[in-house]
């Protein structure tokens, strides 16, 4: 495909994403990026990202057709140094089609979503994910290194004990209790444990890569409930826990071992 030279720029429309748009976004980013199938829906569905906002999603238009986009997700990230919570315009899913590059398109976008956010008194910080970090550079963002590596040892499982605790499938959970895991995930008496998703810094919903990677989920129905997601249960290989949340140590302790129990007892009977 070749650069559309005709095109003039002109008449190009920029404006926000509406809710019976997105699947044109989808298509294009779908025809431009290499991924596994519903990579992209993550950025709309409820499941993934109860804090979108309509308005979040930008698009560049030329005669009607969608042919660049640009994406702020919502996601929080604690503090370590005095243990605050701050919101974070993660840029995403920036993408213009082929024949329309080299245009400004993107950058436009760009700008317009860094002005939403400057003009907005919601979001702390930005970051976003590339390769082309010049494309991003020139508009004010800096390239750092994030540490990613997490390590969990799992001590004292000297017996399987798990036969009383209750495993249920993603999307048996998130149908039956989305409102319970809602309120523990957004219980903020501790602070954020774990997850293995993208971003692992982030205290996003990320219930919609639960469903897409086949996990179970235990809640721990105490006074105060907790929850804890296994990732690829039947992937011998890949078994892992994905993200736990608790409002205290004790109900962490709880979560854990039935997890940890659950892994072993998969490794023993080799799934």
């Amino acid at each position: 495909m070749t650069l559309n030279r005709d095109v003039d720029t002109s008449s190009v429309v920029y404006r926000s994403i509406k809710k019976h748009e997105q699947k044109q976004v989808l298509d294009l980013l779908y025809s431009i990026f290499p991924c596994n199938p519903a990579d992209f829906e993550r950025s709309y569905t409820a499941e993934a990202s109860p804090d979108y906002q309509e308005g979040d999603t930008l698009g560049a238009w030329h005669n009607g057709r969608l042919v660049s986009t640009a994406h702020i997700r919502r996601l929080r990230i604690q503090s370590s140094e005095d243990d605050n919570e701050y919101l974070c315009g993660f840029i995403s899913n920036v993408a213009t089609a082929e024949e329309y590059r080299k245009r400004g398109f993107s950058r436009h976008l760009l700008r317009l979503l860094i002005e939403k956010m400057e003009q907005s008194s919601e979001f702390d910080l930005s970051m976003l994910g590339t390769d082309v970090h010049n494309h991003y550079s020139a508009l004010g963002w800096e390239q750092i290194s994030i540490p990613m590596i997490v390590t969990i040892e799992w001590n004292d499982l000297n017996s399987i004990n798990n036969n009383n605790i209750k495993w249920c499938s993603a999307a048996e959970v998130l149908s039956t209790d989305r409102d319970l895991l809602f309120k523990i995930h957004s219980n903020t008496s501790r602070k954020y444990q774990y997850s293995r998703t993208n971003g692992t810094m982030f205290t996003h919903w990320a219930g919609w890569d639960w469903q897409h990677n086949e996990a179970i989920v235990h809640i721990c129905h105490d006074a105060e409930p907790g929850y804890v997601v296994i990732n690829k249960p039947n992937n011998i290989d890949d078994i892992c826990v994905y993200e736990w949340r608790a409002p205290n140590i004790d109900v962490e302790r709880k979560v854990l071992k039935a997890a940890a129990e659950k892994i072993l007892q998969r490794h023993q009977t080799n799934i």
